[in-house]
């Protein structure tokens, strides 16, 4: 598939998926894509036709929304996925038995997968999501591929054996109080430098003046954290946005690229999350080479600085008053929030979906709200001509803002491949093949619902394919559907959609 012929793209087989929020992301090996599916379903497909091979479906307590992970892993002969009842899970890629599960956590404790293990060098690394009223610290771990012994434990927030300093910034709030910093999304490994790359969540309760921290910037939340993977041990973290009291988690799927920043050549981490600013750090030292903004406004900044990334936020909006409320740019749901960005080594260029939207935010009681807020009133961002979704393009050594491509409906995750194309849905139904050098609308299909699922290539036998979920939806795109009433997305049944070039 290239600029030339993607014009030609159709429906090469299609493949029924269970109810549930869609937000899937299947993977392909020698001829095989194993599919997950909400409620921790697993299917193994010929990844040619969309035949059935095999399929794993696990038994989950009643109360179990229905929900699941993100994605899973594959590494030799196994595929692994976490699951909502708190257990890590080896299936065998030829038949999906159980090769062994691990209990990880207690769900009853409200901490669960939503998003899958990334699995190297013998090892699977997997971090929880936790929400506001989850009792203990979120924390990821680490375990034998082969066993699924656990290796390590590490946690989001600082706590016994980190450095004084870093625990200082909870103020008064003791250890034992101190909650959430979800990792919600999967993390990056790279192999050479033996680091695990994940980002971390917000805090709870979300306003500092409930939490008790102060002005503190309650150590290691909305934060990239660079764990070796032997111990995992924090190498270097950095910490995007200090203090949060809105719920700005900066969650990601890091990129990690080899780029040439300011004539010499780095080994680059990216990440972006919910305050819509993309970041690039050398990921050996965590050392900041520059920050991008990509959403069209945005008020929780002060200002950062363009050569050392030290932040400086916005007092005007830190909330000083319970009962009170402040419009937020980015909310809750803008920025990036569950999609997946991609970079391009070929054009040497990020390819990122983020959302032009402020919400206003109510202090609340924790006797009231647990997380402290109330979410209120949904508004379009300054600067946004009413247009929510927007694509972004940028270079990958400077930061420098290529090109946009704006419309009415938010944009899901995105996939760009060697052929000189960039592939994202929307959150009303469309699903479009760009040119990744001029941002061009090259293809573009309407499907049977929101295009929430991560978009895959593959090829078998000489012939590309590009797969990508559709159906009813999530949380976060029917909120920002509020944006766009007139755009009327079908909450239909998901389906898997599998494209080809056609003769």
């Amino acid at each position: 598939m290239n600029r030339q012929n993607v014009s030609k793209l159709a429906l090469a087989w299609a493949w029924p998926m269970e109810d549930g929020q869609q937000e899937q992301e299947p993977i392909v090996y020698k001829g095989v894509m194993y599919l997950p599916h909400s409620n921790n379903v697993v299917q193994a497909l010929d990844a040619r036709t969309g035949e059935l091979i095999w399929e794993y479906r696990r038994e989950l307590p009643e109360n179990t929304r229905a929900n699941g992970s993100r994605n899973i892993a594959i590494y030799q002969d196994k595929i692994f996925l976490g699951t909502l009842d708190g257990y890590l899970v080896a299936l065998s890629a030829q038949t999906g038995n159980v090769v062994w599960e691990t209990q990880v956590t207690d769900s009853q404790e409200r901490s669960r997968y939503t998003a899958g293990p990334i699995a190297a060098d013998g090892k699977v690394f997997a971090g929880l999501s936790c929400g506001a009223s989850t009792p203990i610290p979120c924390y990821m771990t680490a375990h034998d591929a082969a066993t699924g012994k656990q290796l390590w434990r590490r946690e989001a927030i600082a706590g016994p054996g980190d450095p004084e300093e870093h625990n200082a910034t909870w103020g008064g709030v003791p250890y034992e109080e101190r909650k959430k910093g979800s990792f919600w999304l999967t993390g990056s490994y790279d192999p050479d430098l033996k680091l695990v790359y994940w980002t971390t969540g917000s805090p709870s309760p979300y306003p500092e003046i409930l939490r008790g921290s102060g002005d503190g910037a309650v150590l290691y939340t909305n934060s990239l954290l660079a764990l070796e993977a032997e111990t995992g041990t924090i190498r270097w973290f950095f910490q995007m946005l200090p203090r949060d009291n809105f719920d700005l988690d900066h969650q990601d799927n890091p990129i990690l690229a080899d780029v040439e920043v300011r004539g010499i050549q780095r080994k680059v981490v990216y990440t972006l999350g919910k305050s819509g600013i993309l970041w690039a750090l050398d990921r050996e030292t965590g050392e900041h080479l520059w920050n991008r903004q990509l959403v069209t406004y945005q008020n929780v900044y002060q200002d950062i600085d363009p050569e050392t990334g030290a932040i400086t936020l916005n007092e005007q909006i830190v909330p000083r008053e319970v009962r009170t409320s402040q419009l937020v740019c980015p909310g809750m749901r803008g920025g990036k929030l569950f999609q997946a960005d991609a970079y391009n080594p070929r054009t040497n260029m990020l390819y990122s979906p983020v959302t032009n939207e402020c919400i206003v935010f109510e202090i609340l009681p924790v006797d009231v709200s647990v997380s402290g807020l109330n979410y209120g009133q949904i508004e379009h961002m300054q600067g946004s001509a009413g247009q929510a979704g927007r694509l972004a393009a940028v270079s990958g050594s400077t930061g420098q803002l290529l090109w946009t491509y704006d419309q009415r409906a938010g944009i899901g995750s995105v996939l760009t491949t060697g052929g000189g194309l960039v592939f994202a849905g929307d959150f009303y139904r469309y699903f479009r093949a760009f040119d990744a050098q001029s941002g061009e609308v090259l293809w573009e299909l309407p499907l049977s619902g929101p295009v929430t699922g991560y978009p895959i290539s593959y090829a078998v036998d000489g012939k590309q394919y590009v797969a990508v979920g559709a159906g009813e939806g999530t949380g976060g795109q029917r909120h920002i559907g509020q944006l766009y009433p007139e755009l009327k997305a079908p909450a239909g049944s998901n389906i898997l959609m599998v494209f080809a070039l056609g003769e």
